[in-house]
Order: structure tokens, then sequence, then C-alpha cells
């Protein structure tokens, strides 16, 4: 009976041994995988936080493109409202061909010919064309618009009679640029912070031919108007 006994005692001890190396072994796994939860967890917690952000970003952003998005819309219509009222009060000098109104990329531009503001060569206003620009004037002097206006003229060179005051067509139509603002402030007591006069010489055509008629509408100052600074 004895070796019987021992041979129970041996076996349960084994037993004993394998049952607690099992058990450290599933207590480890356990421990493992309670880590690799805690990190996933973690990873997922980061993830969600920086998709979280993303979406604060881009719903941001968003809303920004809509606000701009309705703010040109608003501003074309502004524009598009402008532009019809002045087509009303220069229905005549628009029929006579001598102003041009033309709206594009939020931009109004009212083209007068030199013809109605100018002697030929010269940068004085005439009284046909103050009427005209008393009457952009109170079209404009209930906007905030910023005002640039541009002289333009043909590619006839300066008359030697003329070189003294206006060397070049650069000089002329900067001067009719210039005294066209000069009205708008003093005459019409426009807020020069609004405006700008600028001279392109011959060197922005509207018309490309040398006919007679397209030497005549490239001689024009455009009075353009923005709701900003360009």
């Amino acid at each position: 009976m004895k070796p019987i006994l021992s041979i129970a005692i041996i076996v349960a001890l084994l037993t004993g041994c394998v049952s607690t190396s099992r058990y450290d072994q599933q207590q480890a796994e356990l421990l493992a995988c309670s880590d690799q939860a805690k990190q996933d967890k973690q990873a997922w917690d980061e993830q969600r936080a920086n998709l979280e952000t993303q979406l604060t970003t881009v719903t941001k952003e968003r809303d920004a493109c809509l606000q701009q998005y309705e703010q040109a819309q608003s501003d074309a219509q502004d524009i598009e409202t402008r532009a019809d009222e002045l087509r009303q009060s220069l229905q005549e000098e628009i029929k006579s061909r001598n102003v041009e109104i033309e709206t594009l990329k939020g931009k109004l531009s009212v083209r007068v010919l030199d013809r109605i503001l100018f002697k030929s060569g010269s940068a004085e206003i005439l009284p046909e064309g103050k009427a005209v620009l008393d009457k952009l004037a109170s079209a404009m002097s209930n906007t905030q618009d910023y005002i640039r206006v541009e002289g333009h003229t043909d590619n006839v060179p300066i008359g030697e009679a003329l070189k003294a005051r206006y060397f070049s067509n650069w000089e002329l139509s900067a001067a009719r640029a210039a005294s066209v603002v000069r009205f708008f402030v003093y005459a019409q007591k426009i807020d020069p912070v609004r405006l700008e006069a600028v001279g392109f010489s011959q060197y922005r055509p509207i018309a490309t031919g040398d006919a007679a008629e397209d030497l005549q509408r490239n001689r024009r100052v455009e009075i353009v108007l923005t709701q900003g600074r360009e």
C-alpha cells in the first residue's frame, strides 16, 4: 500500500503544479490582453479626438465659405442694382454711345468716351462731361464702393504742340483720371479715401482696329466700382 500511496501523492503534487502553472499563464495572458485593450482604447480616443478636431475645422471652413458666397451674391446683386439705376439715368448717353456700362466679376465699370468729357489733348472737363459725372456721383454717394478712375488714350502719339504739357499719352491719361477724381472730391464731396486715379495710356484698348471709331472707343475714362480694394 505504501508504494501506491506514494504514487498518488506524486500525481497530486504534479497535478497541482500543472494547474498553478496554467493559472499563472492565464493570468499573464489576461494582464497582457488588458494592457492591449487599454492601449487600443487610448489610441481610439486619440483618433476620435483628432477626427472631432478635423470635423470642427471643416465645419468652420464650410461656414466661412458659405458666408463668403452669400456675401459675394449680395455684393453682386448690389452691383447689378446700381448698374440698372445708372442705365436708367444715363439712357441718352448710352443711346448716343458716349457711355457704356458693364458688370463683370463683382465690378461695375462705366466707360465714358473722351469726346463728352474733354477737348482733344485737354484734361479740363467739359460742361456736358460734368453732367454725366454728376449722375454717376449721385448713384455712388449712398454706397461705400471703392472707385477707381482710369484714364485711357488711343495709340496716336502726342503732337508736338502739346508735348510741353503732356509729354506722352501716359501723362495725358493720368491727368484726365486725376481731373475726374478731383471733380468727385471737390464738386461732389465724395470721400477721397474711396477714390484712386490711374493712367493706362494706350495699353489697355477695348478696340483693336485703327478705324476712327475704334480709336474713339479707346479714348475714354473708366469709372470702376468695387466692394473692396483690389
